[in-house]
């Protein structure tokens, strides 16, 4: 008897850390699910990647029959969805693949819900129709497996290389007699677009109006051709209307730069004398002082970026008011002239990959500057391992005419983008 209490005694921890090993492997497993986004952690493969992996690996060593785990892994539902999840895996991918590519916009909602519907029933089919009897000996031998597999890989790849060989000649036949490329590039694709606020004196650098003492929604953009453009975002995309908005223009040669070091030795000796007048941010402090919101937007080089902390400090802000910093954009060299007479199928294939310099620019910004008020355009709108950005929105229209500037299509691409998420979508 008393061999048996102490039995039972021993026994209870190693039961509780049975039942323990495997749900801690659920939580991890739910943890990767719900919180690792690829837009803020490492490409793959990297040390995040252990999270779910160890979590199965609880599951699988210690997750047995006599477990809280065990017993729901084990209920109805959950091995019937392991045995057509491989087909599910298969499915899934062409599936969304397909739904995104066809669209010109992003896929609704319920598009979604009824793609994630069809999967477990194509995965059903799947299993019963092509799994099942595959598996069965009897009616079809390793042998025939092979050789079948061997002419459907063959035939695959023939016309896999048939297609990839003259995917350009199909695509860039035009299909749409009425394209209206070239009127577009002539309207909206150059820097009188860009620049058309400069014309609007109410707009440009001059003080607020007393309606919008009381209501504090002031917002002044400073910066250079950067500035331009986050205004027609705003425009284009009719965001922050109860706003009322002023664009104060700095050249891009001059920078936006505050602090005790000579901005005129910072600045290349050539431009130095357009710098030494009107560009200078210390004319736009009678602006800031009356704005909410400030907002600098610049073609940021590294000397003005390093030296941005000192700039945000020295502009004295108040607790009450916000400030936002937009990062570099840079899509690579853009020529319009090559997609003239292409149909929209060959311009929506067509990206590029950031530049090495706008992303070292981005990441020298995120460290000096505070996060909450950083906005990694960049990083938003050009996605994947190289931060690849593509050159047309989902309808064909032309993002930007020479690689750093917007047309009017791609202010407002960008624009719904970067005012839905952080830190903008706090306005």
């Amino acid at each position: 008897m008393y061999l048996g209490i102490v039995t039972e005694a021993q026994l209870k921890p190693i039961y509780k850390h049975r039942q323990f090993l495997p749900f801690l492997g659920l939580i991890l497993i739910i943890v990767a699910v719900v919180y690792l986004d690829h837009r803020y952690i490492p490409p793959f493969p990297n040390f995040y990647t252990l999270i779910p992996i160890c979590g199965a690996a609880l599951i699988i060593l210690f997750g047995d029959k006599n477990t809280l785990i065990g017993r729901l892994l084990s209920t109805r539902f959950l091995r019937w969805t392991g045995l057509i999840s491989y087909s599910a895996y298969l499915w899934h991918q062409p599936l969304l693949a397909f739904v995104r590519l066809r669209s010109k916009e992003s896929p609704t909602f319920s598009t979604i819900l009824i793609v994630i519907g069809a999967i477990p029933l194509l995965s059903a089919l799947s299993y019963f129709f092509i799994e099942q009897p595959f598996r069965n000996k009897q009616r079809f031998s390793q042998r025939n497996i092979f050789c079948a597999a061997g002419i459907a890989t063959i035939v695959t790849l023939m016309l896999a290389l048939f297609l990839i060989r003259t995917a350009d000649n199909r695509s860039m036949i035009m299909n749409n007699g009425d394209d209206s490329y070239l009127p577009d590039l002539k309207k909206y694709g150059n820097w009188k677009y860009v620049a058309r606020v400069l014309e609007d004196k109410t707009k440009s650098k001059t003080p607020f109006s007393n309606a919008t003492i009381k209501s504090k929604r002031r917002i002044v953009l400073i910066g250079d051709s950067f500035a331009l453009d986050l205004y027609n975002m705003i425009i284009e995309g009719k965001h922050l209307l109860k706003y009322e908005i002023r664009v104060f223009h700095l050249s891009v040669r001059c920078q936006i730069y505050i602090g005790p070091e000579d901005r005129l030795r910072l600045i290349e000796a050539r431009h130095r004398h357009l710098c030494t007048n009107a560009h200078d941010i210390k004319y736009a402090l009678p602006l800031v002082r009356q704005a909410n919101i400030i907002i600098l937007a610049s073609f940021w080089k590294e000397w003005s970026a390093r030296r941005l902390p000192s700039t945000l400090k020295l502009l004295n802000l108040t607790k009450q008011q916000q400030l936002f910093v937009i990062g570099a954009k840079n899509f690579g060299k853009v020529n319009p002239a090559l997609y003239v007479n292409k149909s929209m199928e060959y311009r929506l294939k067509q990206y590029q990959n950031s530049p090495a310099e706008a992303l070292k620019i981005n990441q020298l910004l995120e460290k000096t500057i505070d996060k909450s008020i950083f906005v990694n355009m960049q990083k938003m709108v050009c996605t994947g391992r190289n931060v690849t950005c593509s050159l047309f929105t989902r309808d064909g229209k032309l993002i930007s005419y020479d690689g750093v500037h917007l047309t009017k299509f791609g202010a407002l691409h960008i624009g719904n983008i970067i005012f839905k998420n952080k830190p903008l979508n706090r306005l």
